[in-house]
């Protein structure tokens, strides 16, 4: 097996983040086979006997993965920046740890992932695995339908590169129109910078699905496991990627 740096592999178990973890080996709070370690420049596997403050490390992964519906005004972030909220609030205390795919901006709302895997994260949000992520979005001014299918198709705006797209028209009252998309990686803002390249603005955005995990019946601010078929839907998916 081949060692890891010692943050990312408890990370990995479910131990803390890599930043919490480091600040852990600073204060002299980790222990590698009986000796402490000062610094994170330390690899590591399951053969070694690993300790933080005196609680040995069990390396029995059970990988968990969970579906929130992140409400709006909500930031996706593990530490407060200001006074917002964020969404690990929601959570219960036992998933503290519990790493998220798929970032939303404060102004979004639906689908994020969280799991104790940083494996499954990885797998979610790089784009060689295409992971299909499905949004509505209401948008607001004259659509031209050309030009979205021509954006559709990919391109530049201001210095980045936007891939390929799918949409659909679901309804359009007045300057108001829902639209289904379909997005195959997860830039910053890349929706609302879609839209604004057409000069449409974004008044609501809602991610539905994310691969082969989906918002079902989820309230904003509620939490549920991922059903068995979704589950096997993701490892199937994922081990013909790597066959």
């Amino acid at each position: 097996m081949n060692k890891e740096r010692i943050s990312k592999f408890l990370a990995n178990y479910n131990c803390g983040s890599r930043r919490e973890i480091e600040r852990l080996i600073a204060k002299n709070k980790v222990t590698v086979n009986g000796e402490k370690i000062s610094s994170p420049v330390c690899f590591v596997d399951k053969s070694d006997q690993i300790s933080i403050e005196g609680k040995n490390i069990e390396f029995k992964k059970n990988i968990q993965i969970l579906k929130l519906y992140k409400p709006v005004n909500y930031i996706c972030s593990k530490r407060k920046q200001d006074n917002r909220k964020i969404v690990y609030e929601i959570l219960n205390s036992k998933y503290k740890n519990f790493i998220f795919a798929g970032r939303l901006d404060v102004n979004s709302e639906g689908l994020i992932i969280l799991t104790n895997s940083s494996n499954v994260t990885r797998s979610l949000e790089d784009p060689r695995y295409k992971f299909k992520r499905t949004y509505n979005v209401r948008v607001f001014g004259h659509l031209n339908l050309a030009k979205l299918k021509e954006k559709s198709k990919g391109f530049v705006y201001k210095g980045t590169k936007y891939r390929a797209f799918n949409y659909k028209v679901i309804s359009d009252i007045k300057k108001n129109t829902w639209i289904k998309l379909e997005l195959f990686e997860g830039r910053k803002n890349e929706i609302r910078q879609i839209f604004k390249s057409i000069n449409l603005n974004v008044n609501k955005l809602k991610r539905v699905s994310f691969g082969p995990f989906n918002l079902n019946n989820l309230n904003p601010g509620q939490v549920e496991i991922v059903s068995n078929k979704e589950l096997k839907s993701y490892e199937n998916y994922i081990r013909k990627i790597q066959e």
